[in-house]
């Protein structure tokens, strides 16, 4: 079955919906619990007037400000969670609903009457979209492997997908590894036409342009930044189940610390240490952070990695990726796994920030 690929990103609950017609649709979905753990919000979810259908992968971090929004126009909600709450966003505000979400997603919903399909993904593709068109058969997933699992998908490699990915170290945009597999692109929607059998794609969100010619004092710049990071962190604060952050010492997660401790008293913080390889160890700069913030704070001993690793890793990314700190991520979220179900991390700052040596050289080069 497509759907149990999914399993180890939804330990929690499954389910299956099925069209009562002749069409063939068929919507999966496995769950982590995150918001409301009860099953008033395990998927697919089902709108009360049974004309809408959705299956949800990621978190709407503002979805009570949406929420107190769509209730003040007198829409009632059954459940506490932000499914239920992206659900009515979309037959409320229709595709612009995609202008008020902050998070990471992707999601599908069914509207039956009309027989159409609308998928979305996050602005910055956090959350990953696979789909297979072949002009009459339409299967999507949030995992490479769960289109694998279908006779229609041939599992060849895209040569051209091949020779990008030698060339950068990952699959970019819309493409796939997989031949006659595409990715639907970070801040784009779909639409399917069930009846029909087209797509539909389109580009909801870009970058802002910047306005060099600006005269904004740099301390408001500063303010607003740090207003702006404060909102994220606080927001990803929120679930139901118990929260953690993967505190290195390094700036950017120290940085998420330092905010996450101003809105949360004695937040769970986790390093890991490598002791058998001192020189990968970051257990001292960690620790001055962790006290200075008085957060409750663990320091885990990691697995030695092993070539074993490998084939389990391959199988987990679906794309090939050239990124050695995906073992070290993965042994740290193990361990971390045994202590929280969220975990919040300084990953992203150096792209946002420029962290990175080839961003100067490419400065110099302009």
């Amino acid at each position: 079955n497509a759907v149990h690929t999914l399993d180890h990103r939804g330990p929690d609950d499954s389910g299956l919906w099925f069209s009562s017609d002749n069409l063939n649709i068929c919507l999966g979905h496995t769950r982590l619990s995150i918001i409301d753990l009860t099953n008033n919000s395990s998927q697919p979810m089902k709108d009360k007037s049974g004309n809408f259908i959705i299956i949800f992968n990621g978190e709407i971090y503002n979805y009570k400000t949406i929420r107190k929004e769509l209730a003040k126009s007198g829409i009632k909600f059954t459940t506490t969670g932000d499914t239920e709450v992206l659900l009515e966003a979309y037959k409320f505000w229709g595709t612009n609903c995609l202008k008020k979400l902050v998070g990471m997603f992707s999601f599908a919903i069914y509207d039956i009457k009309s027989q159409k399909i609308f998928l979305a993904r996050d602005r910055a593709g956090e959350k990953p979209l696979f789909y297979f068109y072949n002009g009459s058969d339409f299967i999507f997933s949030s995992e490479l492997k769960g289109l694998l699992k279908f006779p229609q998908v041939e599992k060849r490699i895209n040569l051209e997908s091949l020779d990008i990915f030698l060339a950068e170290g990952y699959v970019p945009n819309d493409r796939c590894i997989i031949k006659k597999i595409k990715k639907l692109p970070a801040a784009h929607s779909m639409t399917y036409d069930v009846l029909s059998n087209q797509i539909k794609i389109e580009r909801y969100w870009d970058l802002p342009k910047i306005d060099y010619k600006n005269n904004i004092p740099t301390h408001d710049i500063v303010n607003e930044l740090e207003l702006l990071i404060n909102n994220s962190v606080t927001n990803q604060l929120e679930a139901d189940v118990p929260v953690g952050i993967l505190l290195s010492g390094g700036l950017d997660s120290s940085l998420v610390t330092a905010l996450a401790a101003k809105n949360k008293e004695k937040i769970n913080t986790f390093t890991i240490s490598f002791s058998k390889n001192p020189q990968f160890d970051e257990t001292k700069h960690a620790r001055i952070i962790a006290e200075h913030y008085s957060t409750n704070h663990f320091e885990l001993e990691a697995e030695e990695s092993s070539i074993d690793l490998l084939p389990l890793l391959a199988k987990q990314f679906d794309e090939p990726l050239i990124d050695t700190s995906t073992i070290p991520t993965y042994l740290v979220t193990k361990l971390v796994r045994q202590h929280c179900t969220v975990a919040l991390g300084g990953d992203g700052g150096d792209e946002l920030f420029g962290g990175y040596r080839h961003y100067s050289r490419l400065l110099f080069l302009q």
